[in-house]
Parts: C-alpha cells; structure tokens; sequence
C-alpha cells in the first residue's frame, strides 16, 4: 500500500475539522493555510470527502466545512476510501479469471499473503478514528503514536 499525497491531504483537512468539531464551519481557505495543502488540492479533496457523506459544505459569508458525524465515529479507512476508492488494492482483483494473464492462477501461494496483509491494514485503518489521532500528542515525524502502542497491545 503506498500512502498517496491525497490520501495525506485528506487526513490532515478532516484531523483539523475534528478539531474544530461543534465549533463554525471551516473556510477552505482556512483548511488550506492552515494545514499547508494547495487551495485547488483542498477543493478537489473535499469534493470527495463531501460525496462520501464525511463532510457537509455550508454556504454563505460564514460558510465553510464540518465532519458529518462526532471524530469518533469516522475512521481512517473511509477517509481513505473517500479519496483512493479502497484501503488496500487487492493484488490478484487486478486478474480476472480468463481476461487478464496472471499466470499463477489457480496456483498461487502468494495470494493468500496479500490477502491477509489486505485484512490486516483494512482492519488496522478501520480502528483508527480522528478522535484517537486527536488525542495523540504531536510528537517528532515517525516518533510512534501512544494509541498505535495502546491498539497494538488490545487495551
């Protein structure tokens, strides 16, 4: 899985609404700025987000953009799934059976690794919410997540 930069934008633009969840709609503009994404990246994101029921738009001189629903009920992998399609794109789904030469179907050992690592980061990101990365204090870029050590140990 390649963690694409619309994928990164996304996070950022919905972890910064969750922020400032209950409160005033966010201007894009704000979102922008604030999180350090291109103007015309923010829009074409939002769309997305807005058609996957993440975000709703408000129009006016106090318009802007809020979550659909609390930071603890949206997770990573429909954030992921709002701007990439899937969490994890299934190796062997790239095959159908007669129209494309894999060569190893019907005999793959591979396959069930890719299966199961599909399983496991789908799992993985649908247990991440924005409020569990709010929570997070902002540490040193790859510096691991206390909630990451929490998920990991089932707590």
């Amino acid at each position: 899985m390649r963690i694409t930069s619309s994928i990164e934008y996304a996070t950022r633009l919905m972890v910064t609404l969750a922020a400032e969840h209950g409160g005033d709609p966010v201007p894009a503009e704000r979102l922008a700025e604030a999180d350090n994404v291109p103007a015309d990246f923010v829009s074409q994101i939002l769309v997305k987000l807005r058609r996957a029921g993440l975000v709703t738009s408000h129009r006016g001189s106090a318009g802007g953009y809020a979550l659909s629903r609390k930071p603890a009920e949206i997770t990573l992998a429909q954030v992921v799934r709002a701007v990439d399609g899937a969490v994890f794109e299934e190796v062997c789904g790239r095959y159908e059976v007669g129209a494309k030469d894999c060569r190893h179907q019907g005999q793959c050992a591979i396959s069930p690794v890719w299966t199961k690592l599909g399983e496991l980061v789908t799992r993985y990101f649908e247990d991440v919410t924005l409020a569990a990365i709010l929570e997070q204090k902002a540490g040193a870029c790859g510096a691991p997540p206390e909630w990451l050590e929490k998920l990991a140990s089932g707590k």
